[in-house]
């Protein structure tokens, strides 16, 4: 792969790097037992495509990102002004959909070599990462009561 390559792996890495230190604000809350593996699992599978973004970067002569930009900043923010968990658990939720819906963008316009990360990386964990979150917000959230 050549360094033009470089800056779409940097671009799909910020925002890796944003999710991570996103689940890093949301572990610092207080969950029960089976949130915390979920979110952490979540952290983790975002840390392992940060790696693998890094790498790529590296092999095609580019120098990996290493700050998540500005949406990082306001992604951190949000989760900080959640009252509550299930408001955290929501923007949590939003923030994994929005990523899908990036990588299925990109794997549209990208390079075929970066596509193949896409497809055969990224967009695999990603769709497990979403579920988990969105899973755990459904077991969080109540049945609605039905009035008779």
């Amino acid at each position: 792969m050549s360094t033009e390559y470089s800056h779409e792996f940097n671009s799909l890495l910020a925002g890796e790097i944003s999710a991570v230190e996103t689940y890093d604000v949301a572990l610092k809350r207080e969950y029960g037992a089976d949130f915390l593996a979920d979110l952490s699992k979540c952290r983790a599978s975002h840390a392992d495509r940060v790696t693998k973004l890094s790498e790529c970067v590296l092999e095609t002569g580019g120098t990996p990102s290493t700050g998540s930009g500005i949406w990082g900043a306001f992604e951190k923010l949000v989760q900080n002004s959640a009252s509550t968990i299930h408001d955290a658990l929501a923007q949590l939720e939003l923030l994994e959909a929005e990523r899908l819906v990036q990588y299925e963008n990109a794997r549209t316009v990208a390079p075929p070599p970066v596509v193949a990360i896409i497809e055969n990386d990224l967009l695999p964990a990603q769709h497990e990462t979403h579920l988990i979150i969105s899973m755990a917000l459904k077991d969080l959230t109540p049945e609605p009561t039905s009035v008779e």
